[in-house]
């Protein structure tokens, strides 16, 4: 496949479920949130570098994105735990990965950041993504849906620009792996709500960039 270029704005394919399913108990492991969003998400976070098919991890770096992209708690430096050492050496991540790079035809030397998100439905209308219709900063933005349980809502949106209606929509489904062209369009995702308020509801995923 080709490098993402201007034309290539949202590429879909799906990853195998086995592989989904070799990531899928490393989401049950994942610690507080300390952040203005951890009453709704739990996540990991970790810089990687593909090093002779090994997935290795880079040196600790708080994320902090600039108030200008992100208005929720932009300028704020989050420090977060690292992915699970057997979660990086799994098949399933190695794949995820792959299929990362060679969906954007990045250099083997870059450096990819992954977040690791359980997103929890626990209010009407709990925002998936609380700084609304957004860009992240970077050339290439992927997420990958893994699980989701007792959910309705956080489907993916992208759009023309800020201002614009969405002119796509699709259920995050589990192995679902979207690529957005950062530089070139906007996203968001819709408000998530239980569908048994007595049981917990929650999407998993992950959400690479470089």
């Amino acid at each position: 496949m080709t490098a993402l270029n201007n034309q290539n704005l949202l590429q879909l394919r799906f990853v195998s479920q086995s592989h989904i399913d070799a990531v899928k108990p490393s989401f049950a492991n994942l610690p507080a949130n300390p952040y203005a969003d951890g009453a709704f998400r739990k996540r990991r976070y970790s810089v990687i570098k593909v090093v002779d098919g090994e997935l290795k991890l880079q040196p600790t770096k708080a994320f902090v994105q600039d108030d200008s992209i992100n208005t929720f708690q932009g300028n704020v430096e989050r420090t977060y735990e690292n992915l699970e050492d057997s979660l990086l050496a799994s098949d399933g991540m190695k794949q995820i990965v792959h299929q990362f790079r060679e969906m954007t035809g990045i250099s083997a030397d870059r450096d990819i950041e992954i977040h690791q998100f359980r997103m929890l439905a626990i209010d009407s209308d709990t925002p998936a993504a609380p700084e609304g219709v957004h860009q992240d900063g970077f050339d290439h933005v992927c997420v990958c849906g893994v699980s989701h349980e007792n959910l309705e809502g956080g489907e993916l949106l992208v759009y023309e620009n800020q201002q614009a209606d969405p002119c796509f929509k699709m259920e995050i489904k589990d192995g679902m792996f979207a690529l957005i062209n950062d530089r070139e369009v906007w996203h968001n995702a819709t408000p998530m709500n239980k569908l048994d308020a007595s049981k917990e509801g929650y999407l998993d995923c992950f959400v690479l960039t470089a």
